[in-house]
């Protein structure tokens, strides 16, 4: 067994670009590439798609309008449909008529959680050339008859179109019998005796060519695609007019703004991919597919910010586009009353997005704010989960800690060297020969007593649980799923087989319910042996990793529930699996707690169970700086619990680089260090002085922020806002953050720049038209043109606080953050140039889901007229009830203000003049120790 997980571990190791596909190895791709070249060398024979005459059907009251589409064949004909939906979104659908083969449309089923309401629009114009309604408070939608188009605006400023360069070719379905029905376009000229074709001709037949390219079978690698219905392709183009950046399709290691990759200026030579592939050891800087895949995508410009989420879970793959000068090509502005025509003419970008199958089913959101954005994305997908409390502090991984020893000897170090931490993880090594839901009986002998004694410290683990299932017939899981039937199929019916850790291993089919259901029920505690409330789990290789398939994943033409082949679910896989698993603890708890399960796969929705990671990454400087581009993108995609392996999976971090992730990821929302198996042990105190203790105030500045972090989340859970926030976000006017991703905010009081280079003394940063101050020292600093340039010690990265806020924390020291539950509080005071200040801080049991009982503390501060001001306020989400809030009613033991103008003269509070201290160095600094004041109860402090 040992052998065989060696050779499997070595072979893994060894995965390579090679064992990926490019573009140029997808027929579809290259299918829909060439359509797009043929278009723009005017060479379809004018095929388009266009609005069948008389065909539109209007249902004003319940937003509502469809029409029938005609194809490039005649005979091809879809239904087109608009749905004006609430929260500014327009539901927007295409699909055949008269399907040969059903198409797959269950994404939306697994990854919408509430479809929003419909409004009313109102019919502007209808003729047989435009169609033209207003929707909404501003918004307004023109549809072009032939060729079928439409463009979307939001108070006059057009922000959306589709179609405007006539890429969208939905491939027919056909017989493999009919070999002779390929599109118009694609019939080869003949070419006459002698006749020398010029260089656009001969690119026009090679592009004919490639139109018909790998209709009914791919291989690559030695693997074999059968492709039994052929093709079933779509591509499309959306055009944001005036917009020079877009955001979003994660995940990729790419920076936030995406790059362009199409055109003449081009910064990759391949479209972005979306289809979910265990990468090991991923590049940087590069437009691959890794682990998880969101088809969502936001475009910002100073008037109006734009998103498209197309829910399709089949293999994916978007061209990005920057043309300059191009603005909106249709004739919106003839019908719209525009301020000026120069507001469409700025560098516009173009997409086109392609995808094997399925239909088009396409949520646009017109904002017009990046929040409204976010709002009603998450709406639709979900809100972020609100973490328990602990998930929110810092966590310990390694693959692995090999004995119950090895991880008990771990967990007392922390103490030994006075670091907080609250998770210790066990990877796959700690189960019987790679069975889950099961323990190696002579290395982890004793589970409970490892949970029990780890656990007595207010701590929890975490236990690894992938969806290959070993064959096995001594393994329960593996019987049991075999008899209900669940496994995922071959195309001939039976089961199929495939490599991963274990060896032999099925795959469970999450598609199927009986299948999440049985796999829920493995995680009650007389099921998982040896599990108890304190363990929780992490969900890896769940893309589907399959070492032996071909791009180490599951063949398409596998066959899940309902006879629907795995092309059209392949990116869902891995959602379905987080949510069976969130699922299953839910059930062991009777629904009363709240789990907590990390997954590497993703997709659209994926919030609603709990938290990812962005993936093997390597132990390099650039890859810090990848973390924040990452998680930024992952964050605005609704998945706001995000976060790198700090100091990298892969690799060896000399203690500089360790000390420096350790900096930036104690501000990022997931918060753990994790190691691949042949790497050096590299603890925090394994470096020796200064590197220990620099690493312990790294993580015991997270451990003072938790209560503004766990804030965050709660407000995540409410808006869907990201934790970690680009500058762009907080200043959405100002062009120099509109592609910033080497700084970022933690929720909108802290600016945090990482140190990303080797011995970096000094860096600049990027401040906005705000007052900041340095976050250590409170030290108000003035800038340049909006830059500063500041020292980076070792000690510690640049980190401001904004003025205009104020920052709840807890600065005392505990061994983890469920044994500070009743220490007292510090609040921070920002002043603006107003010497105003604003902030919240939400306390619930961190544990259960009795916050939805009312079961809260929100506590809201205002500082203004010289009064710091305190009072309990009611989410309405969360309850309107004021049940007994004694139990969050902790103390204030210091106040600090920064940024006044003139210094006390008196403090007062509850009847009482306070002492304080007053520091005046770039501002006036006043520090009031022990004020007679409770959160949970209203007060005031006044400055006189």
């Amino acid at each position: 067994m040992w052998l065989l997980a060696f050779s499997l571990f070595s072979l893994y190791e060894m995965v390579k670009l090679q064992d990926f596909k490019t573009v140029d190895n997808v027929g579809f791709a290259q299918r829909q590439m060439a359509y797009a070249d043929l278009v723009d060398l005017k060479a379809t024979k004018n095929a388009t798609y266009s609005l069948v005459p008389g065909s539109a059907q209007f249902d004003e009251r319940d937003g509502k309008i469809s029409a029938k589409l005609m194809g490039i064949d005649p005979t091809d004909v879809y239904v087109a449909e608009f749905q004006f939906l609430e929260n500014n979104m327009v539901h927007f659908t295409i699909v055949p008529r008269d399907p040969l083969h059903p198409k797959y449309r269950g994404a939306a089923d697994f990854a919408i959680d509430k479809q929003p309401k419909p409004v009313s629009f109102q019919k502007i114009k209808d003729t047989k050339d435009e169609i033209q309604v207003n929707f909404g408070a501003s918004s307004s939608l023109v549809i072009f008859s032939n060729p079928f188009k439409f463009e979307l605006a939001v108070g006059q400023v057009p922000v959306v179109s589709f179609n405007e360069r006539n890429y969208f070719y939905f491939e027919t379905d056909r017989k493999k019998e009919d070999t002779g029905k390929n599109p118009v376009f694609a019939v080869p000229k003949q070419v006459k005796e002698g006749e020398v074709l010029s260089e656009q001709e001969s690119r026009i037949e090679e592009l004919k060519q490639k139109v018909v390219k790998d209709y009914w079978e791919e291989s690559f690698n030695g693997n074999t695609d059968s492709k039994p219905k052929g093709p079933a392709s779509i591509g499309l183009d959306i055009t944001f007019p005036g917009s020079s950046n877009v955001y979003g399709l994660p995940e990729h290691a790419t920076g936030y703004s995406l790059k362009s990759t199409r055109g003449p200026d081009a910064q990759y030579n391949a479209p972005y991919r979306l289809y979910n592939l265990d990468v090991f050891e991923h590049d940087n800087d590069n437009p691959m597919a890794l682990y998880g895949s969101i088809p969502f995508m936001m475009s910002h410009k100073k008037e109006a910010t734009a998103g498209v989420l197309w829910l399709n879970a089949a293999e994916m793959w978007v061209d990005v586009e920057k043309t300059k000068g191009s603005g909106s090509k249709l004739s919106l502005l003839d019908y719209v009353p525009f301020k000026t025509k120069s507001q469409t003419s700025a560098t516009s970008v173009e997409t086109h997005w392609m995808v094997e199958s399925g239909v088009v089913d396409m949520y646009f959101f017109l904002g017009p704010s990046q929040k409204d954005i976010f709002n009603a994305y998450t709406l639709l997908t979900g809100r972020p989960q609100l973490p328990q409390h602990f998930a929110t502090a810092y966590h310990q991984c390694r693959w692995n800690y090999i004995s119950e020893d090895d991880a008990l000897e771990v967990d007392a170090n922390f103490d030994i060297h006075d670091i907080p931490y609250d998770v210790l993880w066990l990877d796959i090594e700690h189960t019987d020969g790679k069975k889950y839901f099961t323990w190696d009986d002579k290395k982890f002998g004793h589970p409970l007593d490892m949970q029990k004694q780890v656990s007595s410290k207010g701590r929890k683990m975490v236990t690894i649980i992938d969806p290959h299932i070993k064959k096995a017939n001594d393994y329960y899981v593996s019987k049991e799923a075999a008899a209900l039937d669940v496994f995922v199929k071959r195309p001939d019916g039976s089961v199929f087989d495939g490599h991963c850790w274990p060896g032999d291993s099925n795959w469970i089919d999450y598609t199927n319910e009986k299948a999440r259901q049985f796999w829920a029920s493995k995680f009650a505690y007389d099921q998982y042996k040896g599990s108890t409330p304190d363990l929780y789990t992490w969900n890896d290789m769940n893309e589907p990793s399959v070492f032996t398939g071909p791009e180490i994943t599951m063949p398409k033409d596998m066959i899940h529930a309902g006879g629907v082949e795995h092309r059209d679910v392949h990116n869902l896989y891995g959602m379905l699996l987080h949510r069976s698993t969130f699922e299953g603890h839910l059930h062991r708890s009777n629904n009363n707690d709240r789990p907590f399960i990390l997954s590497r796969a993703f997709f659209a929705g994926t919030q609603r169970y709990g938290a990812i990671w962005t993936g093997d990454n390597a132990g390099k400087w650039d890859y810090i700086a990848l973390s924040v581009s990452q998680i930024l993108t992952i964050g605005i995609s609704g998945v706001t619990f995000a976060g790198s392996d700090v100091g990298g999976f892969f690799g060896n971090p000399e203690p500089e680089m360790l000390l420096r992730w350790y900096q930036v990821g104690a501000f990022q929302p997931f918060f753990r260090a994790h190691a691949e198996l042949t790497t050096k042990r590299r603890e925090p105190w394994l470096f020796g002085e200064p590197w220990t203790s620099h690493i312990r105030e790294a993580v015991r500045r997270r451990y003072r922020l938790l209560p503004y972090i766990y804030t965050l989340f709660a407000e995540s859970h409410l808006t869907g806002l990201p934790i970690n926030r680009a500058m762009m976000y907080e200043y959405p006017e100002d062009p120099q953050t509109f592609a910033m991703d080497d700084q970022f905010m933690l929720g909108s009081a802290l600016l945090i720049k990482p140190v990303v280079q080797q011995g970096q003394s000094a860096m600049d940063v990027y401040l906005g038209k705000d007052i900041w101050y340095e976050y250590e020292t409170l030290a108000k600093v003035s800038q340049s043109n909006g830059i500063l340039n500041v020292q980076t010690p070792m000690d510690k990265i640049p980190v401001f606080l904004r003025g205009g806020h104020i920052v709840p924390r807890r600065d005392r020291v505990r061994r983890s953050s469920s044994l500070t539950k009743n220490d007292p509080y510090t609040l921070l005071v920002a002043l603006d140039k107003n010497e105003e200040a604003a902030g919240t801080l939400y306390v619930d049991d961190g544990k259960t889901f009795d916050y939805k009982q009312g079961k809260y503390l929100f506590e809201q501060f205002e500082f203004k007229g010289k009064v710091l001001r305190a009072f309990d306020s009611r989410i309405p989400e969360f309850g309107e009830k004021r049940p007994d809030l004694k139990q969050f009613a902790n103390r204030v033991e210091r106040i600090v203000i920064t940024g006044l103008s003139k210094e006390p003269k008196s403090i007062t509070a509850a009847g009482k003049t306070l002492d304080f201290q007053v520091v005046k160095a770039t501002t006036i600094t006043v520090t009031i120790k022990n004020p007679p004041l409770t959160l949970g109860t209203d007060f005031e402090l006044k400055i006189e």
